[in-house]
């Protein structure tokens, strides 16, 4: 069946995102034995020390997703199935989900804008374009944070789906909701590559990775 080959595709994406992110090292410049009790690179390095164990932490939070959940597609499209191996893959591969959206982090407040001064109600204002109410608000952005929640949110759904297929016993949902749960790992794993702070990748011959795309803003309601 084709579900190995596609599991195994994806989880070498993933593979190839984590060797790009460990090529990360550190070097340091001999220091003449002089200067050994002047060290003023220390706390840089040590801050830099905590940003790369910061990016082997969200690859590792990427790896507890992948494994528990390529695992559950294999299973759900075995021949024979066994529904109740399947059940338990499907609570493994939640519980992973829920994990990584828990160490996500906490995207900031947008602060409360002022109240403006009370003034008399201008008649005959000017509708928002597409006569909707959210166009007189600009949209900032989305944090990345609140793209790979997204795409964790997603991918919980695709797992619910193949396994109420399976449950069922349809071999066409099955099939239809595995083809999910493989496409939102891989919206996972681009999501937490681009988004997650990581280090370029340096392999030649690699095409450089594109930026998150940024949410356009709405245009705002004429000034009376």
């Amino acid at each position: 069946m084709h579900s190995h080959r596609t599991t195994g595709l994806v989880v070498s994406a993933a593979l190839v995102a984590a060797l790009a992110g460990g090529a990360v090292g550190t070097a340091s410049a001999e220091t003449p034995h002089h200067h050994a009790a002047a060290q003023p690179t220390a706390p840089k390095a040590q801050a830099d020390a905590a940003a790369v164990l910061a990016q082997a932490k969200t690859l590792g939070n990427l790896g507890g997703v992948l494994a528990p959940v390529t695992t559950l597609v294999q299973d759900a499209l075995a021949t024979p199935v066994s529904k109740d191996k399947v059940a338990s893959d499907a609570t493994a591969a939640t519980a992973a989900i829920t994990a990584a959206k828990k160490a996500l982090p906490a995207t900031p407040a947008t602060p409360n804008a002022p109240a403006a001064p009370n003034a008399p109600a201008a008649p005959n204002a000017p509708a928002a374009p597409n006569g909707s109410a959210a166009a007189t608000r600009a949209v900032h952005p989305r944090a990345a944070a609140d793209v790979q929640a997204d795409a964790l949110t997603a991918l919980q759904t695709a797992v619910d789906s193949l396994s109420k297929a399976v449950a069922s016993g349809d071999a066409t949902g099955a099939l239809a909701a595995g083809t999910a749960v493989v496409t939102g790992l891989v919206n996972v794993a681009v999501a937490t590559v681009l988004g997650g702070g990581l280090p370029a990748p340096n392999l030649p011959g690699l095409p450089a990775l594109p930026s998150l795309p940024s949410t356009p803003t709405l245009p705002t309601t004429p000034t009376l």
